[in-house]
């Protein structure tokens, strides 16, 4: 009897066992390859911007290197809470692997970007995961490709479960022929106001990645309220998720090939099967051609970008960064771009500050293809594809012997714990020690060559340490931009971007005087509320008169941020207003009369199409005549090259 309860006992622990010495297997393709259409571009460049930034974490600070260990083992993402220690050398390894997989496979997204989009619209932009000066992590860009106004921008990360015990479960890995990216699509939320911002997100990060666009929104409102028109650059979401920021909800619904209005797509987590014949041949002679990433998930996820850059009010998605873009060469200028003006000097000086800012994105876009270059096909890439290759071979063995496992072979293992040692046996025989011994590497075989690869060798973290040295020749490189100017060309050298945007400003100012100090900073106020807020604009007698930007905090905690027209200090005009809570956002677009919605107006909630309204004095009389259209403040500001 006690020999039938100890078999019924190990027949069941057999089967756990075996479950969890499953083989690692992912999709062959992203849901994405089914949804997504190959798509076109069917919106011109704005000029002075570009259309995407591939942001991915870099490089680990030592100074951030123990908090990021610790939030990377206890953050974790599609499992079950890790009890890793972050102190074990084997979970930090993986961590540094993140880092590492995240910079070789963000090039394959930039690749197939840039291939779809025109010339010096993509730039990367990797970033430095640090401390703030609150001891907390963050994540700042390494290069200026953020100072430029973009239309979308794309975060992506390569994530590995931090316990390695796991890595041939179900849990999402990034070892191998196998990746599981993290991703995130934001445009500026003045375009996406609903949303924070978030166009599309991974399921387990897109709340976090709406708190963080929350953040930039507040930092916004700062600098306007302060008289500052300056770039305003997000953290990483993957680093906000890791530090567990204050999730937001926000509309979403599920990956489709277009998006649905004022909603964000979750796309859901996926481990990606890479091709077998591509990383086979990361090893030979075409091993920095060939993109083990492309057909799997890079392609299909490019196309669906494109997608959302066709689908993004271009306007809205960069008046903000053209604005503060210009701002380093004039503040005046700057100030009115964000609706336009009529007067004399603005449009020519407008178009100069334009080419000049051109200059910058053709400048930034060699930047980019220098560290595709430094990274992808130096030192850094081959040690990379040696590593995956070498972690791809590991797979292969466990797979191999997963399939040859059997339940009388996990029995004998079992009955050697369960007996102390002596091999068990039932009344058919005896298991041989060739099983025992097979299933045993089976089971810890994965966790042998994790060591291996990550903790005797510490390879990760040797390539992850090359980093600085793989990119500082494209950071210092010393590079030609022609200037086409309205009338004239210039040659302009420099090694340093900061060398570069001094020349750019030396020479509007010998070209163009600044502008006469026509926008300037005053009193801006709503009917009805008993507060006045910033405006930042035209002003006339201490208060908002034409056009510009203003900032209002009522007492009830809200913020009303207002682009267009005003008028004796009120909106007035047509006008585009955004009204931001502690729970979300929404806007309105069309005529204001006096401080007050008057006329047809677009009126934009989360989760629903766009409505036109009838509004009279604030107050909404029903939908609009058939055929109406709402006034846009925006008109004409947004010119391809």
């Amino acid at each position: 009897m006690k020999r039938t309860i100890l078999r019924s006992l190990l027949l069941g622990a057999a089967i756990s066992v075996m479950g969890c010495a499953s083989t690692a297997t992912g999709v062959s393709q992203s849901r994405l390859t089914k949804i997504t259409p190959n798509q076109k571009l069917n919106v011109e460049v704005p000029q002075g911007s570009v259309l995407a930034v591939v942001r991915y974490p870099a490089f680990v600070e030592d100074a951030a290197a123990d908090t990021y260990y610790r939030a990377y083992s206890r953050s974790t993402i599609g499992g079950s809470r890790s009890t890793s220690n972050a102190n074990d050398p084997d979970v930090q390894a993986l961590g540094d692997s993140v880092i590492l997989k995240s910079n070789y496979f963000a090039l394959s997204l930039y690749k197939e970007l840039a291939a779809k989009l025109p010339e010096h619209s993509v730039l990367l932009s990797p970033h430095a995961v640090k401390l703030d000066d609150e001891g907390r992590l963050t994540s700042e860009p390494m290069t200026h490709a953020e100072s430029l106004a973009n239309v979308v921008s794309i975060d992506f990360t390569a994530y590995t479960y931090p316990d390695i015990k796991k890595m041939m479960a179900k849990e999402p890995l990034t070892f191998g022929d196998l990746v599981t990216p993290i991703v995130s699509v934001h445009t500026d939320y003045r375009a996406a106001a609903t949303t924070q911002g978030v166009r599309l997100a991974s399921a387990p990060i897109l709340q976090t990645a709406a708190s963080n666009g929350q953040d930039h929104i507040q930092d916004s409102l700062k600098f306007i309220e302060d008289g500052r028109l300056e770039p305003v650059t997000r953290e990483l979401d993957f680093v906000s998720y890791l530090k567990k920021e204050t999730p937001l909800n926000i509309s979403r619904t599920p990956l489709s090939a277009s998006l649905k209005p004022n909603t964000a797509q979750s796309y859901p987590l996926e481990k990606v099967s890479l091709s077998k014949d591509d990383i086979r041949a990361l090893s030979d002679s075409s091993a920095g051609v060939v993109d083990p990433l492309k057909e799997a998930f890079s392609e299909s996820f490019a196309n669906q970008i494109v997608g959302i850059i066709n689908q993004t009010d271009i306007n809205k998605s960069i008046l903000a960064g053209r604005a503060a873009s210009i701002a380093q060469f004039d503040d005046s200028l700057a100030a009115l771009t964000l609706v336009g003006h009529d007067s004399p000097d603005y449009e020519s000086r407008l178009r100069y500050a334009e080419r000049l800012l051109d200059a910058e994105k053709k400048y930034l876009s060699v930047q980019s293809l220098r560290l595709f270059d430094g990274t992808h096909n130096g030192e850094m890439g081959a040690q990379v594809r040696d590593m995956l290759k070498a972690e791809y071979n590991v797979l292969e063995r466990r797979r191999k012997l997963a399939r040859q496992q059997n339940t009388a072979t996990a029995l004998a293992i079992l009955g050697t714990v369960v007996a102390g040692g002596v091999i068990a046996s039932d009344d058919d025989g005896r298991a041989s020690l060739g099983e025992r011994v097979a299933l045993d590497a089976l089971i810890q075989g994965v966790i042998v060559a994790t060591q291996t690869s990550f903790s005797t060798s510490r390879q990760s973290q040797a390539v992850g340490t090359t980093y600085l040295t793989a990119i500082a020749p494209a950071l210092e490189a010393q590079t030609t931009v022609q200037v086409d100017l309205i009338d004239s060309n210039e040659t302009i050298t420099a090694i340093r971007y900061e060398d570069l945007s001094a020349k750019l400003q030396t020479l509007y100012n010998e070209s163009q005087r600044s502008l006469d100090r026509i926008a300037t900073r005053c009193s801006y106020t709503h009917t009805g509320l008993s507060k006045s807020g910033t405006w930042l604009g035209e002003c006339q007698n201490g208060v908002a008169n034409g056009t510009g930007v203003g900032v209002l905090r009522a007492d009830d905690g809200k913020v009303f941020e207002y682009y267009g027209y005003a008028q004796n200090g009120q909106p007035h005009g047509a006008g585009y207003l955004i009204e931001h809570s502690s729970v979300g956002s929404r806007a309105m677009e069309g005529e204001f009369l006096n401080g007050q919605a008057n006329g047809v107006v677009k009126v934009i909630t989360p989760g629903t199409a766009d409505k036109l309204r009838n509004f009279e004095a604030g107050q909404d009389k029903g939908a609009a005549p058939s055929g109406a259209v709402a006034n846009t403040p925006f008109v004409g500001l947004s010119k391809g090259i």
